[in-house]
């Protein structure tokens, strides 16, 4: 029996962490706290860590670069931010620079469990390269290469006439539950690598940004997905795909990614 699921809470406010504590206590997490993003570090690397929540503003070594120093050691492990009001602007950059969500302090028991829940199903399910060959549609034989930087929510796939397709990838979909808006960008508009260009509304009016692997032009966008988002989730191997991208710096850019 596979054991539970190891959380880090990392704030230098240990009235934060008492009370993230008390509100996640009787899921079935194994809890790590830590006052500082130094000695949450000590614990990741000595513990078996599936989500991360950290404190966006801690002295010496800030949330995002905590997140960083995490993403390295694990690309695809969620990391929650806990912020102020006051801070909401810089928490919605934290998610384009590859943070899952946030919660806004003071948060309640149920906000709280419902980002950890979301991360949570992400943390546990496999890794989507297994999935795409299972929900591909029949008539594809396509050859997905997954992007596995910026998010580690996209997937690409190179056609022919060297333009790429963009789509999401079935394991950031699966957590954020059902779909209720997809927002694309137009055909003509430009994207720029690390950018946004895609931002998915789900029912529980939470907004989720995947960010462009490549920097080009639209050429095309998928209106079925438009006029149905769920098919996005339903099939995001196959007609789900988002766009059609013409790419401006194709082979510089992947190589600067290692891909």
């Amino acid at each position: 029996m596979a054991h539970s699921l190891g959380i880090l809470i990392v704030d230098d406010e240990q009235i934060v962490l008492d009370s993230v504590r008390k509100l996640l206590r009787k899921e079935d997490y194994r809890l790590f706290t830590a006052l500082s993003a130094r000695e949450g570090l000590t614990i990741f690397d000595a513990e078996d860590i599936g989500i991360v929540l950290t404190d966006l503003m801690m002295p010496e070594i800030d949330g995002l670069e905590f997140m960083k120093l995490i993403k390295e050691k694990n690309a695809n492990i969620p990391v929650i931010m806990i912020t102020g009001y006051a801070t909401i602007s810089t928490a919605l950059q934290a998610t384009q620079l590859g943070a899952f969500d946030y919660v806004a302090k003071p948060f309640s028991r149920k906000e709280l469990q419902s980002v950890v829940r979301r991360a949570a199903e992400l943390a546990r399910v496999p890794d989507s390269t297994d999935q795409a060959g299972n929900e591909q549609s029949e008539g594809s034989s396509r050859q997905l290469t997954p992007f596995k930087t910026v998010g580690d929510n996209c997937w690409m796939m190179r056609q022919k006439d060297g333009n790429v397709l963009l789509g999401v990838e079935h394991s950031f979909l699966s957590a954020l539950g059902k779909i209720q808006t997809v927002h694309l960008p137009a055909k003509g508009d430009e994207l720029r690598q690390g950018g946004v260009y895609v931002q998915i509304f789900s029912t529980d009016l939470r907004s989720h940004t995947v960010l462009s692997p490549l920097t080009g032009v639209v050429v095309e966008v998928n209106q079925k997905v438009q006029e149905n988002p769920e098919l996005a989730f339903q099939d995001p191997f196959g007609d789900g795909w988002l766009i059609r991208l013409k790419p401006t710096r194709y082979e510089r850019e992947l190589k600067e990614l290692g891909l």
